[in-house]
C-alpha cells in the first residue's frame, strides 16, 4: 500500500467564490501557481469531469511532466483532480467556502514521490518543504490577483 504525503493549506480571500473560481481552470493555474510552467489540454472536455491536461512543472529544482484529470467539479465550490500518468503521482482538490468577508480557499494535495525509498528520502530532506512553500506562495499570489 502506498502512503501518500499530504499538504493542506487555506487562505482567506476578500472576494466572492465566483471571482476566484476561474483561477482554478487548469489553463489559468500557471498565472498564480509557480510550480506549473505550462498546461496543455489533451481532451475535448474542458472545465468538467473527464477533462485531461499535460503539465510541465518544477519544484525545488526538480522538473516533472505529468498528465492530470479533473474528476469532480461543483462550480464555485470545489474541483477534484488526479494524476493519470507521468513522473508525478497525486490527488488534489481546491475548495471554496463563503465567509462573512469573502471566501476561504482550501487546497489539499496528496502525493507520492517516484523512485521508491530514494524518493521518500528526497521528499523528507528537500521536496516536501519546497512543495509546501510553493503552495503557500501560490495561494498568496491567488489572493493578490483575486482581490485586485
Amino acid at each position: 500500500m502506498i502512503r501518500l504525503t499530504r499538504i493542506e493549506k487555506s487562505i482567506e480571500i476578500n472576494a466572492p467564490p465566483a471571482k476566484i473560481w476561474p483561477y482554478f481552470y487548469w489553463e489559468n493555474c500557471p498565472e498564480w501557481y509557480g510550480a506549473f510552467k505550462k498546461v496543455e489540454h489533451t481532451s475535448k472536455v474542458i472545465h468538467a469531469p473527464g477533462e485531461t491536461v499535460h503539465i510541465s512543472g518544477e519544484v525545488a529544482g526538480m522538473k516533472a511532466e505529468w498528465d492530470g484529470e479533473t474528476t469532480e467539479v461543483v462550480e464555485n465550490e470545489h474541483v477534484l483532480w488526479r494524476s493519470i500518468g507521468g513522473s508525478f503521482t497525486g490527488f488534489g482538490s481546491h475548495t471554496l467556502t463563503p465567509t462573512k468577508t469573502g471566501t476561504r480557499v482550501t487546497t489539499v494535495l496528496d502525493y507520492d514521490m517516484p523512485y521508491s525509498v530514494l524518493g521518500k528520502i528526497m521528499d523528507k530532506l528537500r521536496f516536501h518543504k519546497a512543495f509546501d512553500k510553493t503552495i503557500d506562495d501560490g495561494l498568496a499570489k491567488l489572493k493578490e490577483l483575486a482581490e485586485a
